[in-house]
């Protein structure tokens, strides 16, 4: 357990001054451009990395040390913020430097993000990873909370350039951690050799498995539509509420605080069904649709932190299940995939989004986003009951 509490203090640290940062860049982006679209494609370019390599970094983290394989891409991530940080103190950047800063963290966290989901059962032993994994969630979920918080108070104190130095530093923390490390005491499966179709088995494996599947399948669908905080958060404070960076902090915060108790519930109730999992995508799409309706700044800070429980809920129940499903030898790359359909599926909602605002206007968009939710997730459920009948009748005429 002494290595899961490196990890976890050393990711609260990291963690913190990257939602920082993320506050930063949102506010950043919408200050030079005042253009929601110009928000949508730079975190499209956040984003687009892990849709084009989290795959090989989850075959990349069965092959290798997932301890040296984080180690090399936070030290990318830290070199990132220093340049930001550089970039905002000399001068106004230029939005391209944005963008291609931006996909350089995205690279960062495409091998990031497989590699930490798949560490976790290597920190613990196997009873011990459903709690592992939720306090993983509620770590997440306090950096979510404060670092969104220290962020807009930053920007409004400071400026973008102080937030960006800010989390350059905080990966000291993650990255001693690491080092930290006793190897000795990690549960560390045997290191496969390469081989091809190494990749195609991963997909194959979820594929097949119909448990997998819908699980995947579900974090398509909200990765897509719902979870595009990094947009819709700046949107909704700036062009609904009118409300500066500190309110855009507050409204983040909130979210953070909503996940955090959901975090702490989780790790008490444990167990991670398929009912949970619809469920809380359904009812994070409707407070979507509310958010979109509403022009109170007081009811958007309790819809937020509504979203925040119920976002927490579907993710750490996603990321639950497929680690419980998962072979040992397969989990980095089962674990790509969840990073696959839950984040890099943003570019594509993110960019989605920024258009629909631009055309019809944030609320109009969030209401849509969010009825789209609840439609598909309606129809996915569909879709599962009747193959799950199919089985049962396949199975009764077996002889």
């Amino acid at each position: 357990m002494r290595n899961f509490a490196l990890f976890w203090t050393g990711q609260l640290v990291s963690g913190t001054g990257s939602w920082m940062q993320l506050v930063a860049m949102a506010w950043l982006v919408l200050d030079i451009s005042r253009s929601p679209a110009t928000l949508g494609w730079i975190t499209t370019l956040q984003f687009l990395p892990i849709l084009l390599f989290a795959l090989p970094a989850g075959v990349l983290a069965d092959r290798v040390s997932k301890r040296g394989l984080l180690i090399a891409a936070q030290t990318l991530a830290a070199i990132q913020a220093l340049l930001l940080g550089v970039l905002a103190t000399i001068g106004t950047p230029q939005i391209w430097q944005l963008g291609l800063l931006g996909f350089t963290l995205g690279v960062s966290n495409a091998f990031t993000y497989p590699t930490q989901q798949a560490f976790v059962s290597e920190l613990v032993d196997p009873p011990l990873v459903p709690q592992a994994v939720a306090l993983n969630s509620i770590q997440f979920n306090i950096t979510r909370m404060v670092g969104s918080a220290l962020g807009g108070l930053a920007i409004a104190s400071f400026a973008a350039g102080a937030v960006f130095f800010i989390n350059a530093a905080s990966f000291a923390a993650s990255l001693g951690a690491l080092l930290a490390m006793r190897p000795a005491q990690l549960r560390t499966p045997a290191v496969q050799t390469a081989r091809r179709g190494a990749l195609r088995e991963g997909v194959n494996y979820a594929v097949r498995t119909p448990a997998v599947l819908f699980v995947l399948g579900a974090l398509a669908v909200v990765g897509t539509l719902g979870f595009n905080w990094p947009v819709a958060a700046p949107l909704l404070a700036r062009d609904v509420l009118g409300v500066e960076a500190v309110g855009l902090g507050a409204l983040m915060a909130a979210f953070g605080a909503g996940a955090l108790v959901a975090g702490l519930a989780l790790a008490l109730l444990g167990g991670a069904s398929e009912r949970r999992l619809v469920g809380a995508g359904a009812v994070l799409g409707l407070v979507l649709v509310m958010l979109g309706l509403s022009h109170s700044y007081v009811l958007s800070l309790v819809l937020m932190g509504l979203a925040g429980v119920s976002g927490t809920v579907f993710t750490t129940t996603a990321n639950t299940r497929l680690q419980l499903l998962s072979p040992d030898r397969l989990r980095g790359r089962v674990m790509s995939l969840f990073v696959l359909f839950m984040a890099g599926s943003t570019p594509i909602g993110a960019s989605l989004l920024g258009i629909s605002a631009t055309a019809f206007g944030v609320p109009m968009a969030m209401v849509v986003f969010g009825l789209a939710t609840v439609g598909v997730l309606a129809l996915l459920l569909v879709w599962r009951a009747a193959s799950e009948s199919t089985r049962i009748a396949a199975a009764a005429q077996t002889p």
